[in-house]
């Protein structure tokens, strides 16, 4: 897909990624600058469906800010965004809807307000451990 030189520079510089990096090998990029390109390679699909596995790994505390400023911004463009993630307040920050897959089952699909409200519990985080070990798990969490 060709996209205009304007475009790439501009979402790059909003990612915090240089745009004359882009000119550079990607063998040369460090671990989060390479987080960054795959980002802003992603978004210019302008695709209805984004797919991210991990999206935040690599990423110093600005770039994780911009880019869910960036996912926050393509979700109320209508764009659905998939994600993968580790890191649970990101999910509870960012998702309208998540699911708890555990050992090949899935234990939980809904809000993750109402996650952390079927668990009794303050944080995604706990709501995440008293779902797939139970109540008594999360409480000596």
């Amino acid at each position: 897909r060709r996209v205009r030189r304007a475009v790439v520079s501009n979402l790059a510089e909003e990612l915090d990624l240089d745009p004359a990096a882009l000119r550079r090998p990607i063998r040369s990029y460090s671990k989060g600058m390479a987080q960054k390109l795959g980002i802003l390679a992603t978004l210019l699909t302008d695709r209805p469906l984004l797919i991210l596995d991990e999206p935040m790994s690599g990423l110093d505390p600005k770039a994780r800010i911009l880019l869910k400023r960036q996912l926050v911004a393509a979700h109320a463009r209508g764009r659905t965004i998939f994600m993968s993630s580790h890191i649970l307040a990101d999910h509870d920050e960012l998702c309208d809807r998540v699911a708890v897959l555990h050992q090949g089952r899935l234990g939980y699909v809904g809000s993750p307000a109402g996650l952390k409200e079927s668990q009794g519990a303050p944080t995604l985080e706990t709501a995440f451990l008293a779902a797939i070990e139970g109540p008594r798990a999360a409480a000596s969490a």
